[in-house]
């Protein structure tokens, strides 16, 4: 696709030559243009350097005087499910805890039995909304675990869903294989288990590239240190990039080990102690806020995020968006709860649901900056300036999203079908 996104207020945006620089400067330009050739992007500048390399007869975008941004990328999300789980929100509310509701049967095991009643078919059609309106908050690469069905079967079902949906829906889904926890079925036999996802499971997922990254939780009574070690590190000699839930309810160990296999990203967070946040910034793992769940669930702290950025870590803010602790597809949400109660600035906040969100997925060579050479994802705002982005919620300030050079939003509206 090409496309000519021009008059364009301002434009901002992290660059790949800025990665390392822990102050993370924004890239501004004003009465900026893009100019989109074969999916990607060819040139970005000012419209009065851009126009005249643009060709005859190349669809033109008029931004006007619109805000320019990266699509976001939200690296941490289980948008593919069946059914949905309000009741326990409000159970919550009224004073039971989470792991009181698991224990009950809800929770995990409730999405559970929902995906084993649903057809693929029934899945897809289930989520295509949820993925418009991660579009309509500018999301355009998104991550897509598994991890409700448990069972193998069902788990294979929960993924072939999101195979469906990478071809139906213009947002690149990146497929991530999450180990969540031990089925009730299996819980007597609990090492064997273990083994048969070591041994036939991840293999399969691997072999048949159904998912690009294992995950794992890795938390009291879910996933111990080692099972957790056991499963990543044969997801790592597979090819599988390697990922964990991490330090969510505790000091589960989890930071720490992702820190010693080299992980691509610990997620969560909430609980951390020094020697552990050196861990993680020492080895250069993605530390990935999920500060929605937090909010949703209204009894844990909030991730240490100053101190994780002013002694270096490369950080990601992500919806965590699933049917139990984060019922949100908003990006800039997250982004407001972030500055509020992580103390993020806005310059902070852009890089970590761009460049740094991409780094998690690895796939920060591709998307998550309007650089030459990268993909042309480009979001457009009804914004001033970005610090106002974070500052005005509750609303998408959206009005018009490109993929790939391809016009998915316009005018606030879903327009890929079109």
């Amino acid at each position: 696709m090409d496309l000519f996104v021009k008059n364009i207020r301002r434009l901002y945006t992290p660059r790949a030559t800025d990665s390392e620089d822990p102050t993370r400067p924004v890239f501004e330009i004003p009465n900026a243009a893009v100019y989109v050739s074969q999916k990607t992007i060819e040139a970005v500048g000012t419209e009065k350097d851009i126009a005249p390399r643009v060709p005859n007869g190349v669809p033109v975008l008029d931004a006007g005087q619109r805000v320019a941004l990266p699509g976001f990328v939200d690296c941490h999300a289980h948008p593919v499910y069946a059914g949905e789980r309000s009741h326990e929100f409000h159970r919550r509310n009224a004073g039971a805890t989470y792991q009181q509701i698991a224990r009950e049967g809800g929770g995990i095991a409730a999405s559970a039995r929902a995906l084993a009643n649903a057809s693929v078919g029934e899945i897809v059609q289930q989520t295509l909304p949820r993925l418009d309106r991660c579009l309509l908050s500018g999301t355009t690469t998104l991550e897509a675990k598994s991890g409700y069905g448990l069972l193998w079967e069902e788990e294979r079902k929960q993924l072939e869903a999101i195979a469906q949906l990478r071809q139906q829906h213009p947002i690149e889904l990146i497929p991530t294989f999450l180990v969540h926890s031990v089925p009730a079925s299996r819980a007597n036999d609990r090492s064997a288990f273990i083994e048969e996802i070591c041994e036939d499971v991840l293999p399969t997922v691997a072999s048949d590239k159904l998912a690009e990254a294992v995950d794992i939780f890795c938390e009291e009574n879910v996933f111990t240190v080692g099972e957790s070690r056991k499963i990543l590190r044969r997801g790592k000699q597979l090819g599988l990039t390697t990922k964990l839930h991490a330090n969510q309810f505790g000091h589960s160990g989890g930071a720490t080990l992702a820190a010693e296999l080299g992980a691509v990203s610990a997620d969560h967070l909430e609980h951390l102690d020094d020697s552990e946040i050196a861990a993680l910034v020492e080895k250069k793992v993605i530390c990935v806020f999920l500060p929605a769940c937090v909010f949703f669930l209204g009894d844990l702290p909030y991730p240490p995020a100053r101190k994780l950025i002013q002694q270096g870590a490369r950080v990601a803010v992500a919806t965590d968006m699933n049917p139990g602790s984060s019922m949100t597809e908003s990006l800039p949400l997250c982004q407001t709860i972030a500055a509020i109660y992580c103390r993020m600035t806005p310059a902070e906040l852009l890089w970590a649901v761009t460049y740094d969100a991409a780094r998690a997925l690895a796939k920060h060579d591709r998307v998550g900056s309007l650089e030459v050479g990268k993909e042309g994802n480009i979001t457009l705002w009804d914004i001033p300036h970005l610090e106002y982005l974070s500052y005005h919620f509750g609303n998408s300030l959206l009005t018009d999203a490109v993929i790939r050079g391809q016009i998915v939003v316009s005018q606030g509206r879903v327009s890929y079908a079109d």
